[in-house]
């Protein structure tokens, strides 16, 4: 079968036999997978960076956990990578960093803890309709109608949280972002509550983030907005 011409990464959408490409057409796809990788590089440390800048946004706080969004992480070294999905191998596509404040109650969560949450959705095409079957990236919508964004969210335990459940497992592993749950508000901070938690979210669409001032801006708006929300008093960095 002839391969289907297409620049980008639609190069290695072949028709018939997934393997058969010709060697031209494999080259030049070749070179566009040498261009992405030195750019995703660039992209993922511009990211890392800027969670590092955050998080000096809540010095009262220190990593607790991350995860990408609906993924395993990248799979460990006794395991075989040819049993995962592509995907498993781009964990920062969708990931979220989770800090907690060093004086609290770390792990284990009690009344008036609270966790903070800073999401990146490196593309809101993402389209996962079956767990069993990997996204193909092909029938998602294009990436100009598709965009980037970020989410810092703060979970507060309002009420007591059953003996040795922790927060990544139990209580921040099995709550709802509040963007599943409620409507922005005027301010576009986003609120919930849900069991023993309440939550507030605030999106800014990843563009916005051109510098350290900006991020700085976007994290002292949303510390307000939240603080307010779910009576939190957060430190100054």
């Amino acid at each position: 079968m002839e391969p289907v011409r297409i620049s980008g990464p639609q190069r290695f959408q072949i028709r018939g036999d997934p393997m058969s490409i010709d060697e031209q057409s494999f080259a030049a796809a070749l070179v566009d997978v040498r261009h992405a990788y030195r750019l995703l590089a660039d992209y993922q440390r511009r990211c890392l960076d800027m969670l590092t800048l955050i998080g000096q946004q809540f010095p009262e706080t220190e990593f607790y956990n991350w995860k990408p969004g609906d993924l395993t992480a990248v799979p460990i070294a006794r395991t075989d990578p040819r049993d995962y999905w592509g995907w498993n191998f781009l964990p920062l596509y969708r990931s979220s960093l989770l800090l907690v404040p060093r004086d609290a109650g770390g792990s284990l969560p009690g009344i008036g803890d609270w966790l903070v949450e800073v999401r990146i959705v490196t593309d809101t095409g993402w389209e996962m309709q079956d767990r069993r079957i990997e996204p193909d990236p092909s029938r998602f919508v294009s990436v100009e109608t598709a965009d980037s964004t970020l989410s810092l969210m703060v979970f507060k335990c309002v009420d007591e949280v059953p003996e040795g459940q922790n927060w990544f497992h139990h209580v921040w592993g099995n709550a709802s972002w509040p963007e599943d749950i409620e409507d922005q508000d005027e301010d576009g901070l986003i609120t919930m509550e849900e069991g023993v938690l309440a939550a507030s979210q605030l999106d800014v669409p990843l563009a916005q983030m051109t510098s350290k001032e900006a991020v700085i801006a976007f994290c002292a708006r949303a510390k307000r907005l939240i603080s307010r929300k779910l009576e939190i008093t957060f430190a100054e960095p």
